[in-house]
């Protein structure tokens, strides 16, 4: 029998619901696995307990025993030689600002013997877990915090399979919801690089390039609002500077109070968090004529577009952590650039507010960086070029034939059409390559491989969003996906393959 650690430590008891259904679809279905269901509190234990899951373990109580010791620091830098622990801290928000939003965001300032305590109890757990229960493979969400993240270079130490799930949001126009499994903290996806390189050998049939044109147009025309993020966050997420928790602001801020920091360390200061609030909404007025026209004709016809991230997020906290400050970004960008080039930049919809203005006023000082305010897909299509860290925007923009440079890692980064930058200092030369050497126009593969690309995203897609009524469906898919892989950690081959 293979044992199965079920992890999730955000989202509540919405959450808690998905993964207490697939704790109890293995426990019924599958006697093949023996399944640990590990929650972040006591409260969700309890839940969970009532709902029919049999084992449960929760962070919270096992902290209850666990015991200081001076070197702690010491002792994870020697016994994780691989695993640079300030940049996995540095993709907190809770308590960091690598985002560079001087306080928008509402974090508390703590000091190193803090977060030095509360990794290493992270740590501590995860190796609790996977050493007790003989953990063979995982399951939890993407880094999207602290834990999670954590728990990856845990599981890659320990040589436990690692598998997380994730929504789409780009997908087939009329398919109602779905979602993919990734195997590390950049949501690299195996069945897609395996799909990939399976339709490197062939041209694609007919059937098989109308189902990519037809994704394709799903994605050309998403409009950054996901069918996921309406149906379990409101249709106004992201696009308010004040906080969603505003109709249930007293429960809100009774719940933080009762946390404990060791243990929900996402607990928050209220008057950081009044502060955000009013930040980001004087902010918002205060940028809006800073973020250019909302017409391209003033862009130039030698010109590269780069679409600022969404911050405090993933996507540049764990899959660019070296890009989140993003306005040296884009100075280091605009350094890049050939000459007689524009830097073209375009705020996310979702931040609106989140900088202060001296960012952007500082930005548009430079000689070749201008800002945007345009739909992004028509600057894309007036572009020279795309830059992105990860995101949607790279996607788009490889669908739309642009040349696109990644400086991140993230799921769609098997694609050969991608220009990829390890270290600022290789852009310049990429942009050559790209913008003076022609090197992207020259390639006679392009349909092709923006057809193999599409396809094999589509082959990995899970026909249903990963919520509680689903859990079924994203338990056999674990299944799946843990047999095919033969219950043996090979994340380290897929990524010695893969890069």
């Amino acid at each position: 029998m293979a044992s199965v650690a079920l992890f999730n430590n955000q989202g509540g008891k919405i959450r808690m619901g998905f993964y207490a259904g697939i704790a109890r679809d293995l426990q019924s279905n599958q006697p093949e696995f023996d399944s640990v269901l590990v929650l972040w509190t006591k409260a969700e234990a309890l839940l969970a307990t009532a709902e029919g899951v049999v084992r449960v373990v929760d962070f919270e109580s096992w902290s209850e025993n666990w015991v200081h010791t001076e070197g702690m620091a010491d002792e994870l830098n020697l016994q994780y030689p691989k695993v640079n622990w300030s940049e996995i801290i540095a993709a907190e928000r809770s308590f960091t600002d690598y985002s560079t939003l001087l306080g928008a965001a509402g974090d508390r300032r703590e000091n190193s013997g803090y977060v030095s305590e509360l990794l290493a109890r992270i740590v501590g757990f995860f190796e609790y877990i996977f050493d007790t229960f003989q953990i063979k493979a995982m399951m939890c969400p993407t880094a999207d915090t602290l834990f999670t993240l954590v728990g990856f270079k845990v599981a890659q130490q320990k040589g436990v399979q690692a598998v997380a799930e994730s929504a789409a949001w780009l997908m087939p126009k009329g398919m109602p919801g779905a979602g993919f499994l990734t195997a590390d903290e950049y949501m690299q996806c195996p069945t897609m690089v395996r799909a990939y390189q399976r339709l490197g050998s062939s041209s694609p049939s007919s059937s098989e390039v109308a189902s990519a044109k037809e994704l394709a147009g799903g994605i050309v025309e998403f409009d950054g609002k996901t069918k996921f993020y309406e149906k379990n966050k409101g249709k106004k997420a992201g696009l308010t500077t004040l906080t969603p928790n505003l109709s249930n602001l007293f429960s809100y801020l009774a719940t933080n109070a009762k946390r404990d920091k060791r243990v929900e360390y996402m607990q928050f200061e209220i008057l950081e968090k009044i502060r955000a609030n009013v930040l980001r909404f004087f902010r918002r007025i205060a940028t809006r004529h800073l973020l250019g026209s909302k017409s391209c004709d003033g862009i130039p016809a030698k010109s590269v577009f780069y679409a600022l991230h969404y911050q405090p997020e993933q996507s540049t906290l764990a899959q660019g952590v070296w890009y989140a400050n993003q306005v040296a970004l884009i100075e280091n960008i605009s350094k890049s650039l050939p000459l007689g080039y524009t830097l073209v930049v375009k705020e996310h919809p979702w931040g609106r507010g989140n900088r202060p203005a001296w960012q952007y006023k500082h930005l548009a000082r430079f000689y070749n960086v201008i800002f945007c305010d345009a739909p992004a897909k028509k600057i894309i299509k007036k572009v020279s070029a795309v830059i992105a860290v990860t995101g949607t925007i790279a996607i788009e923009s490889l669908v739309m034939d642009k040349p696109t440079v990644l400086l991140g890692r993230s799921f769609f980064d098997f694609s050969g059409l991608y220009f990829k930058v390890r270290s600022i200092e290789g852009l310049p030369k990429v942009l050559r390559e790209i913008l003076i050497d022609r090197s992207y126009d020259i390639r006679v593969d392009r349909k092709f491989e923006i057809d193999r690309f599409l396809l094999a995203y589509r082959h990995a897609l899970i026909p249903a969003f990963p919520v509680k009524e689903n859990s079924s469906i994203y338990a056999t898919a674990l299944m799946d996906e843990i047999r095919f892989r033969g219950m043996r950690c090979d994340a380290e081959d897929f990524h010695q393959d893969h890069n």
